[in-house]
């Protein structure tokens, strides 16, 4: 692919459309030279491109207009036809045949008839998508579909379409101050950070090698989506558990800052509120979820949901921040919420977006309290497709694979069949939406993407070691025909390991597939894995209150000790409190059958959940070993190319 016309593409804003000053030669755009080292301070912003026309924007709104999504449509309902007939005509008829005791390659053996007809249909459909018009069609009827769910859910109140305006440069300062020594470094080393023209050395510290043993700070990429003058509107909804009667227990305070999933490209706030309902009634009355309508690429990759991300955590924990501008409708929820209240999490890859989250927060901003607990449902922590899951060919799990290819193999990158949810992510799409990581032709594109899909925010399950510190208690959910299984398998077991002292737990639901939580009209399991994300809310609670407790004590007993020994230099008798101790009581949720035993080469809790709920401790697939070494490792000298 040849590069576009950047005279006519590549502007400035407030410039008259003539190329920058700091714009680059044709020959440092194409890599084959270098730029020496900015003289002065990058741009606060990026530069802008052309906006997509107006059929492109109808398009990545999902409304379709080309000839190939009409026949897009019929190729859907021709699959759904297909697999219902497959279904009456020959799974039933091998599993009576097999007396209910195997599976066939389509569905498993205990689902029952009405789950077997649903899901068929589901993955019928999903299984055809191969445009982001397509995609965002999906997503429609996704919104629609649970957002009618919504309306059945009683004792929960929805407050939608909270926004708050958000200011990039104020919101960037505690991660400007936590690299400054690293772009410093790079600066006085003469490498180019202009995103047009970067050089080497710049991308390569998006994933820098560790240093004596311990990993060193990865860089930020700047933002190139568009913004206006460096601020937009973030949207979010709440969701709110209501008093219940019959539920005597006290009013919980806990707050879920949720991301949805949808490959960081389509679905929406709204299509989660039916699963965030039924979530807080389960925690309890009080508790409250607030889902963020966090940027979607390709109109905005790598790194505008991380940032949306911190902007939602600092809604909730400081909306007074200069770098938010709340609006009438977060009026009623401008009061701080208190960070040892929330709980992070999401699902796919918003699961992914909550682990980057803790993730940056223990390592960029460093806050003086970090959300209590992680709640990671099917996470995506591995954009590359590196592990053997991701190229399952079940047909049980409608989410796509691989998503990604190897950021070693370009022949793979250039050949992909199917929609490169990653290069989406990271990158944007070209045909779309312009921007300085694809509107240099595909070597640009590649380099961009081979870089930032090694960034330990994108990655998580393959950053450096010891880059996971810092982390708090964290469950991991995920089911057996997931094709993201072993992205949460290999997190957590890098999540346990790295912190010790926190609760690191997985759970793998017997015959479930990718995020079945949303689908409790479908599943038993999705109503007990709910049922279970609340319980480890409460245990994370109650260990947390427990630590301060005894670093309260331990406080109290080094003061007594300061205490006697400054009575003894007076000669001043001490006061014994004579108070008799209470006992100790445990909650109930912690005298339950939870499966609890830690593991001891990592310390993770390993749990396998059946059908009916009953948990025994065990994992299942490919040994964790293995998965470490499916990291495509650097060569020497620059990265192979297929």
């Amino acid at each position: 692919m040849k590069p576009h016309n950047l005279q006519a593409l590549y502007t400035h804003p407030g410039s008259d459309g003539a190329m920058p000053t700091h714009s680059v030669s044709s020959r440092d755009m194409n890599g084959l030279g270098k730029k020496p080292a900015d003289t002065d301070s990058p741009p606060p912003h990026q530069p802008s491109f052309q906006p997509p026309s107006i059929f492109q924007e109808a398009y990545l709104r999902g409304i379709l207009h080309k000839p190939r999504d009409i026949l897009f449509l019929f190729r859907v309902v021709t699959s759904v036809f297909w697999s219902v007939v497959r279904l009456h005509c020959i799974e039933l008829p091998y599993l009576i045949a097999t007396r209910f005791k195997q599976s066939t390659r389509q569905k498993p053996a205990t689902w029952n008839w009405f789950t077997s007809v649903a899901f068929a249909t589901l993955r019928s459909g999903a299984i055809q998508v191969r445009t982001m018009g397509q995609l965002r069609l999906i997503g429609h009827g996704i919104i629609t579909f649970f957002s009618f769910l919504a309306w059945f859910e009683r004792r929960v109140k929805i407050s939608g379409l909270i926004q708050f305006e958000v200011h990039l440069d104020a919101l960037l300062g505690p991660e400007r101050a936590s690299l400054s020594k690293i772009r410093e470094n790079l600066k006085q080393q003469g490498c180019s950070a202009e995103t047009m023209n970067p050089s080497e050395r710049y991308l390569e510290s998006f994933h820098p090698e560790p240093k004596d043993g311990r990993p060193v700070l990865a860089n930020m990429p700047d933002e190139v989506g568009p913004m206006s003058q460096g601020s937009y509107i973030l949207k979010g909804e709440w969701i709110e558990a209501l008093e219940d009667p019959q539920d005597t227990r006290p009013r919980s305070t806990t707050v879920v800052l949720y991301f949805h999933g949808g490959a960081y490209t389509f679905c929406s706030a709204k299509s989660h509120t039916h699963f965030l309902a039924q979530l807080v009634k389960e925690i309890g009355p009080g508790a409250r979820a607030f889902s963020v309508d966090y940027r979607l690429a390709p109109e905005n990759p790598f790194p505008a949901a991380i940032h949306d991300a911190y902007a939602a955590y600092l809604y909730l924990t400081d909306p007074e921040n200069p770098a938010l501008a709340l609006g009438e409708d977060s009026a009623p929820h401008e009061l701080s919420v208190d960070p040892r209240d929330i709980v992070v999490g999401g699902d796919s890859a918003g699961g992914n977006l909550a682990a980057a989250l803790m993730h940056y927060l223990a390592q960029y901003v460093k806050p003086a309290v970090m959300p209590h607990a992680s709640l990671l449902l099917s996470p995506w922590t591995d954009v590359t497709s590196s592990v053997p899951a991701a190229h399952s060919e079940d047909w049980f799990c409608y989410c796509p694979g691989p998503t990604g290819t190897s950021p070693t193999d370009k022949s793979a990158f250039l050949e992909f069949k199917r929609t490169n949810f990653t290069s989406k992510f990271l990158v944007g799409d070209e045909d779309l939406v312009l921007n300085a990581r694809n509107a240099l032709g595909v070597d640009r594109r590649w380099k961009w993407y081979t870089h930032l899909s090694q960034h330990p925010l994108t990655s998580l399950a393959h950053s450096s070691l010891g880059s996971l510190e810092g982390l708090t208690n964290t469950i991991v959910q995920t089911a057996s025909y997931d094709r993201l299984r072993d992205d949460g398998r290999l997190y957590a077991h890098r999540a346990g390991r790295e912190n010790p002292t926190q609760i690191t737990r997985i759970e793998i639901y017997q015959d479930m597939v990718h995020v079945h939580q949303l689908l409790s009209i479908l599943f038993t399991s999705s109503r007990i894995a709910t049922r279970n994300l609340a319980r480890f809310v409460e245990r994370s609670r109650y260990l947390r209150d427990e630590r301060e407790r005894e670093q309260a004590d331990a406080a109290a007993r080094a003061n007594a000790v300061r205490e006697s020994y400054a009575s003894v230099l007076r000669k001043v008798p001490i006061k014994k409190n004579e108070m008799p101790k209470e006992p100790k009581v445990v909650p109930a949720f912690m005298q339950t059958n939870m499966v609890s035993d830690r593991s001891p080469e990592d310390g993770v809790e390993w749990v396998l959940v059946e059908q009916n709920g009953k948990e025994m401790a065990g994992d299942e697939g490919l040994p964790i070993s293995v998965l470490i070494r499916c990291w495509p490792t650097r060569v020497s000298g620059d990265l192979k190319e297929g």
